[in-house]
């Protein structure tokens, strides 16, 4: 797992560890939504029929992030 120790980029306050999850084909990281949806983009999770990525969230400000693999 993520380290929880990790300060929020957007606010500095603590992360907390959980877990990004989707269904198939999986959550990717596309620098603009076009009309292909989900088809293209850097893959972020794991996985073959639920999938999921490793992920800290900020329970102050709401920001999450997603570790590089």
């Amino acid at each position: 797992m993520t380290d929880s120790a990790l300060p929020c980029p957007v606010c500095t306050n603590a992360m907390e560890p959980g877990f990004v999850v989707g269904r198939s084909p999986g959550v990717k990281f596309k620098k603009q939504a076009d009309v292909l949806g989900d088809l293209g983009g850097v893959l972020l999770t794991s996985g073959f029929f639920n999938h999921s990525a490793a992920a800290l969230r900020c329970s102050d400000c709401g920001t999450v992030v997603i570790p590089g693999r």
